[in-house]
This record gives structure tokens, sequence and C-alpha cells, in this order.
């Protein structure tokens, strides 16, 4: 689940001078197809709060997909775009295409939307028109595909940080919690060294992103690294978005993506018995390792194109 924030620009709706009806439609949109909103504003049209706050967005919060709506138009103080472009490094000129060429086939004046679209480090930006009808028709021409150019975009440096491995686990017997290990040996076609879950096959190692687990440590915070029998704890990488078939640098050893999530127990594992939830088969990655290597905590991950 990528996080995304919903950003309303206009003068009026910040005095409190009209409601804020496309922000919420926005956030409607992006909460049905799976996105968490962890941030909404309404700000009025000047460009250097504009800019501030899509910093504030992409920077410090670290959200992945980036919303505003409004200051799109002819008007003199619609200066959205601008701000936008002068916080992006890079720019996505084809979301906001489709986006106006899906709105064509409604009004020829789409044409008059000077809407952009742009990257700022790991965060997708995108504007919206103010209108809601028309916020609601821009947003669902490109919803679809945004998860994919977020994969991408995201996958492989991770949120905001490079990826790294946070700790390493066997377990001698199949069916005991996994310990920690300061290093360890990973195998090609084999898994972790001493491992009783390595073997040929597909699943030969498991990770976690530590983010996942994270999720569950307002219920249960003595969660002890290898809880959901997970070999390698990661940060920074949102695994179970990646594609099956992706390619990873663990340390020295590559591996590739095999299974991502799997079937839990009969009774499920002590933890969704405890909690009634359990990240590992959501959100669980298992690979098969293609070149021996070692690994332990602190080395990198990189995603391998």
């Amino acid at each position: 689940m990528y996080k995304a924030a919903v950003i309303t620009v206009s003068d009026r709706v910040a005095e409190g001078l009209r409601t804020d009806e496309s922000g919420p439609c926005a956030a409607k949109l992006l909460t049905e197809a799976g996105y968490e909103v962890v941030y909404k504003d309404i700000i009025p049209d000047e460009q250097a709060h504009i800019e501030q706050t899509l910093i504030h967005c992409a920077d410090e919060l670290c959200i992945s997909l980036i919303l505003t709506t409004g200051g799109t138009g002819f008007a003199s103080r619609d200066v959205t775009p601008e701000a936008t472009a002068a916080v992006c490094d890079r720019q996505a000129p084809g979301i906001a295409e489709a986006m106006r060429a899906y709105s064509l086939s409604v009004t020829p004046r789409a044409m008059l939307s000077r809407a952009g679209a742009g990257l700022r480090g790991k965060s997708l930006i995108i504007n919206l028109p103010g209108s809601p009808q028309a916020a609601a028709e821009n947003l669902g021409a490109v919803l679809p595909a945004l998860g994919h150019g977020l994969e991408i975009l995201r996958g492989i440096a991770g949120d905001c940080a490079a990826a790294r491995v946070v700790s390493v686990h066997i377990s001698r017997r199949k069916g005991e919690q996994k310990t920690p290990i300061s290093q360890g040996m990973l195998l090609e076609n084999h898994g972790l060294e001493g491992d009783a879950h390595a073997g040929p096959g597909l699943r030969q190692v498991s990770l976690l992103a530590g983010e996942s687990i994270d999720k569950l440590r307002h219920i249960l915070p003595d969660l002890k690294p290898g809880a959901f029998a997970e070999n390698i704890i990661t940060e920074g990488l949102t695994l179970h978005a990646l594609p099956l078939g992706t390619k990873l640098e663990i340390g020295g050893a590559l591996a590739e993506i095999t299974q991502i999530g799997k079937d839990c127990h009969d009774q499920g594992c002590a933890i969704r018995r405890a909690v009634g939830d359990c990240v590992m088969p959501r959100e669980g990655v298992f690979v098969r390792i293609l070149r021996s290597g070692e690994v332990k905590s602190g080395d990198e991950i990189r995603v391998i194109d």
C-alpha cells in the first residue's frame, strides 16, 4: 500500500468562502484504489506556499503519490504547475497528456488545462483540476497505471533511503521461531546456510520488510526479529510491490523473487491467533539464490534492472 497526499490549492477554500469538494473526491478515489491517504491540506494560491508543502510531503514525509487540486488554469493566481515544476527533479509529461486527452473527449475546454506532473526524489506529484468532476475524471484516467510507475520509482532505492538488511535469522528446525545471527552465507540454489527451510526449490529464503512488521507493533510492541519465520528483515524497500522475477543484490549474493505472500497454517501462526492478523501471508517475499554471497546487518539491497 502506497502513501498518498491530497493538497487542495484554492484561495477561496483556504479563506473558508467555498467548501472543498475536489480534495475529498480525489482522496476517496485513492482510498478505493488501495492507497493510504496520510496527508490532506488546503492552502492558498501562493507559489512559495505550494512549493513548501510539496517539498514537505516528498522530503520529510516520504509520501509516494502527491496530488494537488486547483490552480491549473489561465487565471493570474493559477500557479500550481509552476510550483510543481520548480520542485521536481524530472518531469512526467505523459501523465498530464493522458489526463488532457481523456478530458478532451468530455469537453474541448480541457485543452485549457495547464496541469503538470513530475518526480521529486521517490515521490510522484500530479496536478488535478479544481473542479471535483474534472478532478475525478483526470485521476480516474491515469490511476490504473500509477502503481506500476511507483513500483519502478520507489523499488530501486526504497522510501527515501538506500534499502538495507536490518537483521538475518535462522532456525535449526522447521516450526520454530528464527533467531538472529551476526552474519550468514546465502548459498546458490540452496538458501541461508544452516536454516531448516533452505534447500532446492523456489522458496529458499524468506524476506519481510521492517515497515510491514511495524504495522503490528502498536498491538505487539515486543515483537522480536524472526517472529514471522523470516530469514531477512529489510528496510527501505516495498518488497511486496516488486514484480515476480525481480532480481535483488543482497550483500554479496544475487537473488530472484519467486513468490509474494503465502498460505497461513491451518489455525494461523501464534501472532495471528494473538492479534487476529499477520503480515507474512500478504507481504512476505520468497527468493531463490542465483549467486552465493555473505549477508549481514547493514548490507545494501539493490534492485537489478
